[in-house]
């Protein structure tokens, strides 16, 4: 597009070698000052929306390939944020639900003073999502971060979307279920699972899912719900795609909801004179009954005669 990108990369401080690195990976605040300089270099408004939307899949290398091999393109984007660290550094990525259906949402750092990263990273998402499912994939919504440009209208044409809006507090992308269903052209269980397996040795240390789904039923049962659907949304991800990384890590969110509630009522049992029938609505029981019968069933016996047993 007219740039010296090795120029551009130096004066940024970029390391030079992770351009040409398929493996590499770019901290994103560099990687947006060098959008936003090569935008000045060649004075086009509509740069970043421009190279995202001219993206060649696989220019980036394992991170491109991840996201290509899923099975579905709701897997793809799952894998996408689940090794986006095998690519680049800094903000946010994750599922929320939105009032259209589930949305992507990117958190960018330097927020709306990146206009071209933003425009680049919304569309590769769509250049990647049209390429890998073969289909002209149209969003039900955007959101920029970014004020509106004078030439918005241009810009929301290269997105391929009729609902934008600017000055949001995300980068957000909104897509419908049946797109989301979409089988992968490229779909390839064995490469995937190849791919990642190399992936998981160079992206950022992160927590498993079961560790992520146990902090947040440590903050306690009552006065919010603790449902699978609450925890996807606290969590930044769809509750089915929840499910499957619990089971693909032999555990369950019963089985987590469950031995969150038995930890906590144990400590409860022994550190405090508390009665049982608190205890169970602290846990969030339907009434103390519920509780009894689920402490018999891990314990063999019920919570008064656990507390007896401790105290003797």
């Amino acid at each position: 597009m007219g740039v010296d990108s090795g120029r551009l990369a130096r004066a940024t401080g970029l390391d030079t070698e992770r351009l040409t690195d398929p493996a590499g990976w770019v901290e994103g605040r560099l990687g947006m000052d060098l959008l936003d300089r090569a935008a000045d270099t060649v004075d086009d408004p509509l740069f970043g929306a421009r190279f995202g939307r001219d993206h060649q899949p696989g220019r980036q290398g394992l991170f491109d390939y991840l996201f290509l091999t899923a099975d579905s393109l709701e897997a793809a984007f799952d894998t996408a944020i689940r090794y986006i660290s095998v690519a680049t550094t800094g903000g946010a990525y994750g599922w929320a639900e939105g009032d259209g259906g589930p949305v992507v949402k990117r958190t960018l750092p330097g927020g709306p003073h990146f206009p071209h990263a933003e425009s680049y990273v919304l569309n590769w998402h769509l250049t990647m999502a049209r390429h890998a499912t073969g289909s002209p994939i149209r969003p039900a919504h955007i959101g920029l971060v970014q004020p509106a440009p004078r030439r918005h209208h241009a810009l929301t044409e290269i997105l391929g979307a009729d609902d934008v809006d600017f000055g949001c507090p995300a980068t957000t992308i909104t897509l419908t279920r049946r797109d989301l269903d979409l089988p992968l052209l490229g779909a390839d269980p064995l490469l995937a699972a190849m791919l990642r397996s190399h992936a998981d040795g160079r992206r950022l240390p992160a927590e498993s899912w079961p560790d992520r789904v146990r902090a947040f039923l440590a903050d306690g049962f009552a006065d919010r719900p603790v449902t699978l659907d609450a925890a996807a949304r606290h969590l930044a991800i769809s509750s089915r795609m929840l499910q499957q990384h619990l089971r693909e890590a032999g555990t369950s969110w019963r089985a987590e909801v469950e031995a969150a509630r038995d930890s906590r009522a144990v400590d409860l049992l022994r550190n405090t004179p508390l009665p049982v029938r608190a205890i169970a609505t602290r846990l969030g029981y339907s009434d103390d009954r519920a509780f009894r019968r689920a402490f018999h069933r891990r314990h063999g016996c019920g919570p008064d005669a656990y507390r007896r047993g401790t105290r003797a």
